[in-house]
């Protein structure tokens, strides 16, 4: 995936100072003249990852709409608190941007050390796209929907094993919600990655699994069986698969989003700028191919319909995380 529009390098903060040093401010006509020089582009994971792979076709779209190169900047790790820390030191110009995803609704009740409000320490500009958890089960466990699951979960004495691809991430929250508002008797077991946690479900050493809708593809063959998709409606990639609503359980969700943040006090013509270049994007049936193919699905949202969006989520995750006795780390 090339395109004049998007470096696809990883560059440390010293290599973008490099890239733009010497490029005027303009400061006081900077809205109008909005963008003229290279935009730093942050996505808080490693290359290669999801993220990583979406934030690279955003750059690329986005770029192209915009009129300048969107620098990707990967920044990984301390729970993507090194990314957002670069942000938000930033200077409020339009001129770095970041990935933001549904963890910032989450990690402020995971982790002690998370200390951002994804409203109030960033800028939100818009929401890209969502996807959501599926569960799917070894093909020899007596159950084929989500009810008989659960109905079958409540007769083992050891519950029903669903692994997923680590502790307090999205799909191990999934796993726990089930728990929590079936009353099934689900004992999550971790991995390191979905992949692994998929293909001990396929050999049979643990009975479910707890993934991604693109993960599915794993699936085909009979390997599993995909009972259930955890989210507002049916994904076109899994069309005869129920949602957890269909099911009887409205109130099991796991919708993933992916949305685009500038530092804070970002100018609002700035950021209506971006948006509406996102807008464009969004509206592009190549485009929207590209994230079928991940999964995912353009779910575009700006202005108050964003921030109340986002505010429900964390209103969700506030009550749900602690009853689902998941601990707090440092």
């Amino acid at each position: 995936m090339t395109s004049r529009r998007v470096c696809l390098r990883s560059l440390g903060a010293l290599g973008f100072a490099a890239l733009i040093a010497g490029l005027p401010a303009d400061a006081p006509a900077q809205s109008q003249s909005y963008p003229n020089r290279p935009i730093r582009f942050l996505i808080h994971t490693a290359p290669g990852s999801l993220v990583d792979v979406l934030g690279r076709i955003v750059a690329q779209e986005l770029g192209e709409r915009l009129g300048q190169t969107l620098v990707v900047d990967n920044r990984p790790g301390a729970a993507t608190m090194i990314a957002a820390e670069q942000l938000i030191r930033s200077p409020a110009d339009g001129y770095t941007l970041m990935i933001n995803t549904s963890e910032s609704t989450m990690l402020p009740f995971l982790k002690r050390s998370y200390k951002y409000d994804p409203v109030k320490d960033f800028t939100p500009i818009a929401l890209a796209v969502t996807s959501w958890t599926v569960f799917a089960v070894n093909p020899k466990v007596q159950a084929n929907t989500l009810q008989e699951l659960v109905a079958l979960s409540k007769t083992q004495g050891g519950g029903i094993r669903v692994g997923h691809g680590g502790t307090g991430g999205a799909l191990h929250i999934a796993v726990e919600m089930l728990k929590l508002r079936s009353g099934g008797n689900f004992v999550h077991v971790p991995y390191r990655g979905g992949g692994p946690a998929a293909q001990d479900a396929i050999a049979g050493q643990i009975e479910g699994v707890s993934m991604g809708i693109a993960s599915t593809r794993i699936a085909e063959g009979g390997k599993l069986r995909v009972i259930a998709q955890a989210g507002p409606r049916r994904h076109p990639i899994l069309p005869n698969v129920p949602t957890t609503g269909e099911a009887g359980f409205t109130d099991v969700q796991m919708e993933t989003w992916f949305g685009l943040v500038g530092p804070p006090n970002l100018p609002k013509e700035i950021a209506d700028r971006i948006a509406g270049a996102l807008a464009e994007v969004s509206r592009q049936p190549a485009y929207q191919e590209r994230l079928f193919k991940l999964g995912m699905a353009v779910d575009y949202k700006t202005g108050p319909d964003l921030i109340a969006f986002i505010n429900r989520n964390t209103a969700k995750w506030k009550e749900l995380i602690p009853a689902m006795g998941i601990p707090q780390v440092d």
